[in-house]
């Protein structure tokens, strides 16, 4: 009997000692398995962080191209804030002191040349026109031959204002008639008509008010 124990306890130890490891290896096995899950893990955070870097760089790139469109718009703007100012024969009108001469000028059949193509106008004011003989006037309005020239006589092929015309002794007209330029340097005559206003700007050519009607010599 003794000698059956002393065959047993070694059976035993062998038996604890298969049971302990065991228990370590699984022990390890877990530790192993963690260790693998979380190198998953992290290899998959990896990958995904070029992704959300790149989407942040399109993000980034939309928004810079938003602003340049932004800047070029209102860079842009000035270009559509420029107001007309209305054709010679419009602002003539909105004056009010030319009415005479926009009569006379709708007698000659003037009035879409006026309006359309570029000139420099001698207007005579409607102070201008009242110093005239009415006999005279009218008979003037009823021939539109003679009101033509007249009126042609009063305009420059270009756009000038007053500063360009003193440059020039004389300037030549769209009746082809020649008028002397005189200035003392505060005030101006043309064929020897005051400027009382200068440099009244419209879309298509510039006016310059006179006192006196430039009519054909007797």
């Amino acid at each position: 009997m003794s000698r059956v124990r002393v065959l047993a306890l070694p059976l035993l130890a062998i038996s604890m000692s298969s049971l302990l490891f065991a228990a370590c290896g699984d022990d390890e096995g877990s530790d192993t398995t963690a260790t693998t899950a979380a190198a998953t893990a992290t290899t998959s955070g990896d990958e995904a962080a070029p992704e959300t870097t790149m989407a942040a760089v399109e993000t980034t790139m939309a928004v810079v191209e938003t602003t340049e469109a932004a800047v070029e718009t209102t860079e842009a703007a000035p270009e559509t804030t420029e107001a007309a100012l209305g054709s010679i024969v419009d602002v003539a009108t909105a004056a009010g002191n030319f009415t005479t001469l926009l009569a006379a000028v709708e007698a000659a059949g003037l009035t879409e040349t006026l309006a359309t193509s570029k000139f420099t106008v001698l207007a005579p004011t409607d102070e201008a026109f009242a110093k005239v003989d009415p006999a005279a006037l009218e008979a003037l309005l009823a021939d539109p031959a003679a009101l033509t020239a007249v009126l042609q006589g009063h305009l420059l092929p270009l756009p000038q204002d007053a500063a360009t015309i003193t440059i020039f002794n004389s300037v030549v007209t769209a009746a082809g008639t020649s008028l002397p330029v005189v200035s003392d340097g505060t005030t101006v005559t043309i064929g020897g008509a005051t400027v009382v206003q200068a440099d009244i700007a419209a879309d298509n050519g510039i006016i310059h008010a006179i006192d006196t009607v430039l009519l054909p010599a007797a």
